[in-house]
């Protein structure tokens, strides 16, 4: 799955664009969302944390909701 995806955005590189800078910006990209993916989640550590926690999830179903109904 990883080296489909991997093309799909390969195949998306704009002309201009420097494949090396390019390629680095989404290796980067990457590592800083799963790195706010892990603080975020060390959050539920604390009880005020759970409920930030499921509040996300919550708005963030949310989101998906009204990308699915196309709002």
């Amino acid at each position: 799955f990883a080296v489909c995806h991997g093309h799909a955005h390969a195949s998306g590189l704009p002309v201009a664009a420097s494949p090396a800078t390019y390629a680095a910006g989404f290796v980067v990209a990457t590592g800083l969302l799963h790195l706010g993916g892990i603080l975020f989640g060390l959050l539920a550590h604390w009880p005020a944390g759970r409920v930030l926690v499921r509040a996300g999830g919550g708005l963030i179903c949310a989101g998906g909701a009204l990308f699915l109904l196309g709002l």
